[in-house]
């Protein structure tokens, strides 16, 4: 842990983050992915849309599988993909997602985490529960399914929105129309002018 800690240090991931990836359990890696949002949307006004992109990347690469959440997202078309195509789509989707989470969690306005339960549906798979409380408002279910990875590590594959709206299936239906009729380089195009404009939203 304290290596994890120092290596967290040097590249400017938190060591509660980075503490938690190094147990290896689910519902501390999701605890200490909150824990990372947390305190970037503490110094969101400081750090703008590029200091919270930085600062997330990281986080977001070592809590989820960015790969298979691209695969599962553009659906039984990317078996039909070329190599390169494959390659140009994730590192699209991978900035998108990032994005995302760099626009979403800006600035502390009193949004709270809470992990709750942790399930185990089938054996290779873990869901880990939580909420989001909302200073005015009623709490959001937001649950997380895990997969271990090809290093036997485990990470998020899918995002379940009020328990039960997979991101995943949203994404692929969303996608779905356009990698069928213009195949790669069409939902590139796509994904691109969704970045521009979560970027170009108001305090970006």
């Amino acid at each position: 842990m304290i290596a994890a800690a120092m290596l967290a240090i040097s590249s400017g991931v938190s060591p509660s983050f980075a503490a938690a990836q190094s147990t290896g359990d689910p519902k501390a890696i999701v605890q200490g992915f909150y824990d990372a949002l947390e305190e970037t949307m503490k110094q969101g006004d400081e750090l703008g849309f590029d200091g919270r992109y930085k600062k997330l990347e990281p986080v977001i690469h070592d809590t989820f599988d960015v790969p298979v959440m691209a695969k599962i997202a553009v659906g039984a078309e990317w078996t039909n993909l070329k190599a390169d195509e494959k390659s140009k789509l994730l590192e699209t989707f991978d900035r998108y997602m990032v994005t995302t989470y760099a626009a979403r969690f800006k600035t502390d306005k009193g949004l709270k985490f809470e992990v709750g339960e942790v399930k185990q549906p089938k054996e290779d798979r873990t869901l880990v529960e939580t909420k989001l409380i909302r200073a005015h408002g009623d709490p959001v279910a937001l649950n997380y399914l895990f997969r271990p990875d090809a290093n036997g590590s485990w990470k998020i594959i899918d995002v379940y929105l009020s328990g039960a709206i997979s991101e995943m299936a949203r994404m692929r239906s969303d996608f779905s129309a356009t990698v069928t009729g213009g195949g790669a380089e069409a939902l590139i195009a796509a994904l691109e002018k969704k970045i521009v404009d979560i970027k170009k939203s108001p305090d970006q």
